[in-house]
């Protein structure tokens, strides 16, 4: 995966204020047989995609990060979870407001990033034939699109979904989504570890590390400064929650 993440045991599940855990799992399980823990709310946003498919991927999304988060929590079981979210659609956990988490998914990828106090964003995006500079211009500062515009056309895919993938992470950990310009700032083209990026709205600092979790597929997280640990664990058995 990468040397700028720890792993951990999935048993090792705990909060740690300057830590962040990233799960990564698979949404093409071959059954979901624990629907009854989402709540009906979830249900209904899962019956309202088209594509059988799809509503699986989200089930198996929304199952699997409640399996996760109770983890976490002691004395409480996935489907006692309550969550809530803000003006822009950032979700929170209502059984421990201290505990951060976001959830990003892609195909049949989902990442899950967890933490503590302090706030966090995470993204995903699998690479596909897109007009890059068109979407730049309306999505991306000048110098990310003269970036892209500079790059070998074999890296565009790659060039432009690293960009993408880190902003995306960044407007998520502020809480304000697509709501925020996205224009009037810059991250790297290339990978990064620890980008320091400056909220101008709220002259906050953040960092932004990017990352590959599969091929052809861009992932970045955003958190404070204050984090100097990032685990990492992929897991291959959902069933290992139960």
């Amino acid at each position: 995966m990468s040397n700028k993440f720890s792993y951990f045991d999935i048993n090792n599940s705990i909060l740690s204020q300057n830590r962040i855990d990233i799960w990564q799992y698979s949404l093409n399980s071959i059954r979901v047989d624990q629907q009854n823990i989402l709540s009906e709310s979830e249900l209904a946003r899962a019956s309202r995609f088209h594509f059988a498919k799809h509503q699986h991927r989200f089930t198996v999304a929304h199952v699997t990060k409640r399996l996760i988060l109770s983890r976490y929590l002691e004395n409480t079981n996935p489907n006692q979870l309550e969550f809530s979210e803000n003006k822009y659609g950032k979700p929170m956990l209502l059984n421990n407001p201290q505990l951060e988490f976001n959830l990003s998914h892609s195909g049949d990828l989902a990442l899950l990033a967890i933490g503590k106090k302090y706030p966090l964003g995470i993204d995903l995006e699998f690479f596909s034939n897109r007009s890059y500079l068109d979407i730049g211009k309306n999505m991306f500062s000048s110098a990310e699109i003269n970036a892209i515009s500079k790059v070998n056309s074999r890296l565009e895919a790659l060039t432009f979904f690293n960009i993408w993938s880190q902003k995306e992470a960044f407007i998520k950990a502020c809480g304000l989504g697509l709501v925020y310009p996205t224009d009037k700032f810059s991250v790297p083209h290339i990978q990064a570890n620890k980008f320091p990026i400056i909220d101008l709205k709220t002259d906050t600092e953040w960092h932004i590390t990017s990352f590959m979790p599969k091929i052809a597929c861009g992932g970045a997280i955003c958190h404070r400064p204050q984090i100097n640990e990032i685990r990492y664990k992929i897991l291959e058995d959902i069933s290992a929650l139960t």
